[in-house]
């Protein structure tokens, strides 16, 4: 476990989310934090969480050579964080009512010091904290990938990405705006391998398809836009439709449907989902085909009127 080492585990918590009390018996949340940082793991992968616990017990202040990271605190703080508030809010929910021999309760007072908030009051909150946890993972990726820790640039999440032609969620964002979130790149990875090997790479054509794929030039070529931009789509049309709608960042379908005439204000309902991936699809359809004009040199200019010749014994109507 990456708290408690020194038996301050309540102020740990205390001091990366702000809120939990440092007098509460850190026993308690012992069960919820082990959750927590398995999923992390998850993102992150085993090899990084164990390279952060060693150096959380080892009291490591910084690290020399290749993919070894300076600052070593920060980058324990950056795992512990959405560690914490995960954890915590987990520990709340369950404390909302109390477990008892005689059944679950709530208690209610009657002398208007504590009352039980509305339940659009906890949803409300939980949103506010699952936000500030991905926001935490976001800085730790980030910072991941920045640092380049060892650990990191070798696990198997990495590796998947880096034979994909999108292979970041800023370079995501380039086709379809995420808000440029490494969190969302990560849960995508899977969808963009499919859409690749199902869609992208049998239109473009096997034979062709690793220059297509080592192609990193910059400024990129219209061929490569076009492929990517069908990649994008079609992965976040298919994430729509088989992902919890809760792990994509709340902006992302709401700004979508307002730019094509829905209230941002709004939540997304299930058939604005449903509607959005059907959007999605049909606009990666039409790039797929441009790609292949593109790959094949057509530029797709219709002339409006035929080309004749007057020393052609025939012309065209």
């Amino acid at each position: 476990m990456i708290f408690n080492k020194n038996n301050n585990g309540a102020q740990e918590l205390r001091d990366l989310t702000g809120n939990y009390y440092a007098n509460n018996d850190f026993n308690k949340i012992k069960s919820d934090i082990k959750s927590a940082s398995y999923y992390l793991t998850k993102v992150i992968g085993d090899d990084v969480y164990v390279r952060a616990i060693d150096a959380y017990q080892k009291n490591e202040e910084s690290g020399t050579g290749e993919g070894q990271i300076a600052d070593v605190p920060k980058f324990i703080e950056l795992v512990q964080r959405p560690i914490a508030i995960m954890a915590t809010l987990q520990m709340y929910r369950k404390n909302d009512v109390s477990h008892e021999d005689s059944g679950r309760k709530v208690v209610v007072t009657s002398d208007g010091t504590d009352k039980i908030p509305w339940e659009w009051q906890l949803d409300r909150d939980d949103a506010i904290h699952m936000e500030e946890y991905y926001q935490a993972v976001e800085q730790l990726i980030d910072y991941l990938n920045k640092t380049e820790l060892k650990e990191w640039m070798e696990s198997e999440q990495k590796k998947l990405a880096d034979t994909l032609l999108i292979r970041s969620g800023r370079e995501f964002d380039k086709y379809f705006p995420i808000q440029s979130s490494e969190r969302m790149y990560l849960l995508m990875v899977g969808f963009i391998r499919e859409v690749q090997m199902r869609y992208i790479r049998p239109a473009y054509g096997t034979e062709k398809w690793a220059e297509l794929l080592a192609d990193r030039s910059t400024p990129e070529n219209e061929v490569r836009f076009a492929a990517c931009k069908a990649t994008a789509l079609l992965s976040m049309s298919l994430a729509l439709l088989r992902m919890p709608l809760q792990l994509i960042p709340g902006g992302v379908v709401r700004s979508y449907m307002s730019e094509n005439g829905m209230r941002e204000s709004l939540p997304a309902s299930l058939d604005d989902v449903k509607r959005l991936a059907s959007w999605l699809e049909q606009d990666a359809k039409d790039w797929i085909v441009q790609m292949k004009d593109l790959r094949d040199g057509n530029t797709g200019d219709i002339s409006l009127l035929p080309e004749n010749d007057r020393h052609n014994k025939f012309c065209l109507l």
